[in-house]
């Protein structure tokens, strides 16, 4: 019999937040975004119980079908980061956009349209409200511009907690500027600020810095405590099992999956 642990959902303020979210006009009228496979809202603690604030992007194909962001190659990076801190549960992580990207030209210019912002700052306010979030990491550019948009807001004034600015998870594509080497460097930075701010981890343990590239255990199985009751296994601990299609359709509508 399996008994995995699984994500009962989200309480309270988070609840009415994912029951009354932007519909597809907000999204349609902005181009270069894939409405079609809906909202993806958090990963983690969406209950007010979370000391780690976790900003990313968008959510990709593999989040499409786990319904949960952070649970793909940038997931598994992501949840080796922030188990380095300590951190194997008490995290929430949420996104600068409720839905995917499938053109980041004409996808970021609308970051801080009046809907996706008064949506996404809801978000964060409700993370703030039990008062117990200790530290905040943005995942990329569009993250970091979100925290700085709620930061100028009320909400956000009264907000005082440490905020470390790290690269996207990905930002180390083949032939691109920034290489594995910079990326871990980046974030190696961003885990000795963290890891002094973060009063007190679900786990405590000397801080281990990354190397010059990822090790296997740096690269962690996904946790089934922060997905939908019955996600098969090789969801959680394999990359690229989804992915688009060879003719993606509208709005690349279109995701094969292989089973490893």
């Amino acid at each position: 019999m399996i008994t995995d642990a699984f994500d009962t959902g989200p309480t309270g303020k988070f609840r009415t937040l994912c029951r009354n979210y932007p519909d597809d006009s907000v999204y349609n009228g902005a181009d270069g975004f894939r409405s079609l496979w809906g909202p993806i809202f958090y990963r983690g603690r969406a209950n007010g119980s979370a000391r780690l604030l976790v900003i990313g992007q968008d959510p990709a194909q593999t989040e499409a079908v786990t319904r949960r962001i952070l649970s793909g190659q940038a997931g598994r990076r992501v949840q080796g980061f922030v188990e380095k801190l300590g951190m194997t549960k008490s995290y929430l992580m949420i996104n600068a956009f409720l839905y995917g990207i499938y053109n980041q030209s004409m996808a970021m210019p609308h970051l801080n349209d009046a809907g996706i912002l008064a949506y996404r700052n809801q978000w964060l306010e409700a993370a703030f409200a039990p008062g117990k979030i200790e530290a905040v990491v943005t995942f990329g550019n569009a993250a970091f511009d979100a925290w700085k948009a709620f930061k100028t807001t009320p909400a956000g004034q009264s907000v005082n907690v440490f905020q470390q600015r790290a690269l996207h998870p990905t930002a180390d594509k083949p032939g691109g500027p920034i290489t594995r080497k910079d990326l871990l460097d980046n974030w190696n930075i961003a885990l000795q600020h963290l890891h002094a701010n973060l009063q007190t981890p679900d786990t405590v343990q000397p801080l281990a810095l990354y190397g010059n590239n990822f090790t296997a255990a740096e690269l962690p199985e996904i946790p089934s405590r922060d997905f939908p009751m019955g996600l098969q296994a090789w969801m959680r601990s394999q990359d690229f099992w989804a992915g688009m299609s060879s003719a993606p359709g509208t709005q690349r509508a279109n995701i094969s999956i292989e089973v490893p």
